[in-house]
């Protein structure tokens, strides 16, 4: 893995891994927090309170890999267009 544009793919594609998983796990939480819905009314709020705080902290994360997902795909094709055209 010598050239740079091989690394900024290697790079993007992990990146879209790790935005995967977290949108399946945010997913997850956010099912979780439905079936607490069914729940005795006693244990509703702090299932609830602890699941919000969950899916709340999620929404950070995802949109600062989200951005660096976007921004690694941007250089990789003015990477590859930039050698593309020999410049």
């Amino acid at each position: 893995m010598n050239s740079p544009l091989q690394i900024l793919v290697v790079l993007f594609c992990v990146s879209v891994v790790v935005f995967l998983l977290m949108l399946f796990y945010k997913s997850h939480l956010e099912r979780k927090g439905e079936e607490a819905f069914r729940t005795t009314p006693e244990r509703l709020n702090d299932q609830q309170k602890a699941l919000l705080k969950k899916v709340d902290g999620m929404s950070k994360p995802m949109w600062i890999v989200g951005t660096l997902m976007v921004l690694l795909l941007l250089s990789s094709i003015g990477l590859w267009i930039f050698l593309g055209l020999g410049l």
